[in-house]
């Protein structure tokens, strides 16, 4: 009687691993429909024993690279049952081009996220329903904000370099302004602004090696910032919040806040 209950415990775990793994690729199927490129695995943790069936995942963890994103790549249909429950969706990605803006690694950890689990059991369909706020971090190297400055500002501006120190952050290019072209030089902080703007804050701006005029800093000031617009310039519309921006040696770290938008239609 026991080989028996041992061998029917046994086909449970099989069957159970099988599930998962029909689950894994219905999420991967997802991301791969918003990202289309790239290297990604999605593994599902269940919590417990019966986790599976009652539709509970301790973990989903979602590993990408070398990869372009338009948005988030997932988001939340409400309108449906929030019958099963994530502890923690964990996103790791890393070589990430974020419309333009390549980050060197970009990471997420979302408590409480929920998910249609009859449709996930049944057609093997992974639909979220409702998310809770979790923290992120993004970090882009001064190489890469000066691409993505100089995209975003032609042809206006080019030969841009950007570089990042704990004290300050200097953008210095060639500017096409109506007395022509010009070198200029900006040294401020890289600083959040209402959780979707970044700035280059307390900004001093020079032109051709000379101080400008106050009115003239003001409007130049004005035109570079923001450098980034989390919604207009990634496509982030909602689902995240940078709250702030810790400045290294060639790199900065956006800290902040994260969670899953709505579907827009």
């Amino acid at each position: 009687m026991r080989r028996e209950w041992l061998a029917l415990f046994a086909i449970v775990l099989t069957l159970g691993r099988g599930v998962v793994r029909e689950i894994e690729k219905s999420a991967a199927r997802e991301i791969r429909q918003r990202i289309g490129d790239g290297v990604f695995t999605v593994k599902i943790a269940p919590d417990g024993v019966d986790g599976l069936a009652q539709g509970r995942l301790k973990t989903l963890t979602v590993q990408a690279r070398d990869f372009t994103l338009n948005g988030l790549p997932f988001t939340l249909e409400p309108e449906r049952p929030q019958s099963g429950r994530i502890k923690q969706f964990v996103l790791q990605m890393k070589n990430a081009n974020l419309r333009g803006l390549r980050a060197e690694s970009a990471q997420a950890v979302i408590p409480e996220v929920y998910y249609d689990k009859s449709l996930a059991l049944s057609k093997r369909i992974f639909r979220l329903s409702a998310t809770g706020v979790g923290a992120c971090e993004i970090v882009v190297n001064e190489r890469d904000l000066a691409a993505y400055i100089t995209r975003k500002y032609a042809p206006y501006i080019r030969e841009v370099a950007v570089q990042i120190t704990p004290e300050q952050t200097t953008v210095q290019g060639v500017a096409a302004l109506f007395v022509g072209e010009v070198r200029f030089k900006a040294v401020g902080k890289l600083t959040p602004r209402d959780g979707r703007y970044l700035d280059l804050a307390e900004v001093q701006i020079q032109i051709e090696g000379a101080n400008l005029p106050p009115e003239s800093a003001d409007l130049l000031r004005q035109f570079l910032n923001p450098i980034i617009d989390i919604e207009r310039d990634l496509g982030l519309y909602d689902g995240l919040a940078v709250d702030a921006v810790v400045s290294e040696l060639g790199k900065m770290r956006a800290l902040g806040r994260v969670w899953i938008p709505e579907k827009r239609e």
